[in-house]
């Protein structure tokens, strides 16, 4: 056997052990998301700080599939044989995916403006809020006409 041989064989190897990793991941990740999916109906009867932590979670599951996801795509070895339709398809889902998720953080957030407007207007600041705002001294830097924004939300 000469050497050419013995360096398609190589490759051939290392092409055959790639596929298995990647559809034994392909597999975890559907049973993964079948998981989500089943949680979805469990947590939906839960208490808030269940549902808080919850959200948490989720944000933490974005966060790693998109690490993964970019790591994927800075590999050389992956995207150099990736036909460009298939990259076109990838550019085009993910700018749908970014354009939905900054919806929902624009909806979510909006709609918790729209909640402490109507605390304002009806003049009920739950407890919390008063005990937040007392303990950073806000209530002190407003009184003496400071107005200058000293912490985030």
């Amino acid at each position: 056997m000469g050497s050419e041989d013995l360096k398609r064989q190589a490759i051939r190897a290392h092409i055959a052990g790639l596929i298995t990793r990647l559809e034994n991941w392909v597999k975890d990740q559907r049973k993964f998301m079948d998981e989500l999916q089943k949680y979805g109906d469990y947590i939906v009867s839960q208490d808030r700080l269940s549902l808080l932590l919850s959200s948490q979670a989720m944000l933490y599951y974005i966060e790693r599939a998109l690490k993964d996801f970019e790591s994927w795509l800075n590999n050389p070895m992956i995207t150099s044989i990736m036909p460009i339709e298939m990259l076109k398809e990838l550019e085009e889902r993910l700018r749908d995916i970014a354009i939905e998720f900054v919806r929902l953080d624009i909806d979510h957030t909006s709609r918790y403006v729209d909640i402490l407007k109507k605390m304002e207007n009806e003049n009920e600041i739950p407890d919390i809020l008063r005990l937040y705002i007392e303990q950073r001294g806000g209530i002190a830097q407003q009184r003496g006409g400071n107005r200058e924004n000293k912490g985030s939300t």
